[in-house]
């Protein structure tokens, strides 16, 4: 049976996690993007029927103007004849002889007829011009509604339009994740299926696969022996690891791509040793940090890499390599103070990989980076079992001087030659590993 990957599986259920988030983002932005374009819809259809009643308005009131219009050229007309009538009595009356005292007529009466006609007649006059005046302003008004009218009916149109596009453009789009969550679901099942066969059939992949899901007994403390069983794995349980590392960590991946190519390209031994080298110093520091991560993250609800602390006043800061908070279980990191942590609390580790010598060495740097460690229940600096290699009196000071500083070293890593040999094989897929 062909191997499966574990990290694929890994990488499925994450691409279904994310798929599934993306569902429900895109369903609450659809929701919002839909109910925002009713609103507008609903706005638009108010402003439509605001605008219809507003022209009805303007339409009976321009009716009236032209009613009030015919009324006051109606009244116009009728004082002209009233004045005309007037005038012709004016007319009449001035035209009568003298009477037999030789007295002209007395056409006073007739001469206040007409000028009150006269006067009638500009009144009804006047009045008619300001009702030509209102009947226009009252035809331009409607004009206007009119108008709103028409741009309220398309922006109405405008809006339905919309609400249809966001309708079908969030259900062809939630249609789609929702394919591609299924399709998904699917081969996750199949790969799983997958799985399971292999780790029935192959039982150093199905132990890696218990070690890597491990779940602590609860209420059972988490002691030292139990945690260097976690971090001693076989070596072809770490080959799982590197594998499982490549498929999951996209950093890894590049630089394990990275030193897979400088290998291909080598000519000679010269170059063949400044791969081996290289891949030693930075492959190896980032998988050994890798391989303390998986194994020690079960034992807490979170896991943070790189945590920055400040020392000091000076702005300084150290950078711890793993912090594991919200414990699930009691764990005992070895004896003395700062040693052991509760239920709920919290550990810090430095990790530190290499050669017997080179731990020494790091003296300086670890009890620098002890001083970030206080912050958690329990902490210690987590190195390769090299330190076993130094001689008494080196390995003492060593120890002496961590513990004082609040991180006690704990050599339970394993040794740096196999984490070298892991990683080498791992870049040369045709090796075992150039140790030389």
């Amino acid at each position: 049976m062909a191997q499966v990957s574990i990290g694929q599986v890994e990488n499925l259920e994450d691409l279904i996690r994310g798929l599934e988030s993306v569902r429900e983002a895109l369903e609450i932005a659809c929701r919002e993007q839909v109910a925002a374009t009713e609103r507008q819809c609903a706005e638009a259809r108010e402003e439509t029927q605001n605008s219809g009643s507003m022209l009805e308005q303007a339409s009976q009131a321009e009716q009236a103007a032209h009613q009030a219009l015919a009324e006051a050229q109606q009244n116009l007309e009728s004082a002209e004849n009233a004045l005309g009538s007037a005038e012709s009595a004016l007319s009449a009356c001035e035209a009568r002889w003298p009477d037999e005292d030789g007295q002209e007529p007395d056409c006073s009466d007739e001469e206040s007829a007409v000028a009150e006609a006269q006067a009638a007649v500009d009144a009804a006059q006047a009045a008619v011009e300001e009702a030509k005046t209102a009947t226009e302003k009252a035809a331009e008004n409607r004009q206007r509604m009119e108008q709103r009218v028409e741009r309220a009916k398309q922006a109405l149109s405008m809006a339905e339009q919309a609400l249809e596009r966001a309708q079908q453009e969030c259900a062809s789009r939630m249609q789609d994740v929702g394919n591609s969550i299924d399709t998904g679901k699917s081969r996750l099942a199949a790969a799983q299926r997958a799985l399971d066969a292999y780790l029935a059939t192959n039982p150093p992949a199905a132990r890696f696969h218990e070690w890597l899901h491990w779940h602590p007994e609860q209420g059972k403390p988490i002691t030292p022996d139990i945690i260097r069983d976690r971090m001693a794995l076989s070596p072809e349980q770490q080959r799982l690891l590197q594998e499982y590392l490549y498929d999951r960590n996209p950093n890894y991946r590049t630089m394990v791509d990275k030193y897979r190519g400088e290998w291909m390209a080598v000519n000679g031994d010269v170059e063949r040793n400044i791969v081996n080298r290289n891949a030693r110093i930075h492959l190896c520091g980032s998988y050994a940090e890798h391989l303390a991560r998986h194994a020690l993250a079960p034992l807490g609800g979170k896991i943070e890499t790189q945590g920055r602390t400040l020392v000091g006043d000076d702005g300084r800061y150290t950078k711890t390599d793993l912090i594991v908070t919200d414990l699930r279980v009691p764990v005992v990191l070895g004896r003395g103070e700062g040693m052991g942590a509760p239920v709920g609390g919290s550990l810090a580790f430095e990790v530190k990989c290499g050669k017997a010598d080179y731990i020494y060495a790091q003296k300086d740097h670890m009890l620098f980076q002890a001083e970030g460690h206080k912050q958690a229940d329990a902490h210690c600096t987590l190195c390769s079992r090299d330190i076993h290699d130094l001689p008494p009196e080196k390995k003492k000071e060593l120890r002496d001087a961590l513990r004082a500083a609040g991180s006690p070293l704990v050599g339970m890593m394993p040794a740096k030659n196999d984490i070298d040999r892991s990683c080498l094989a791992f870049i040369q897929p045709d090796k075992e590993g150039d140790l030389k």
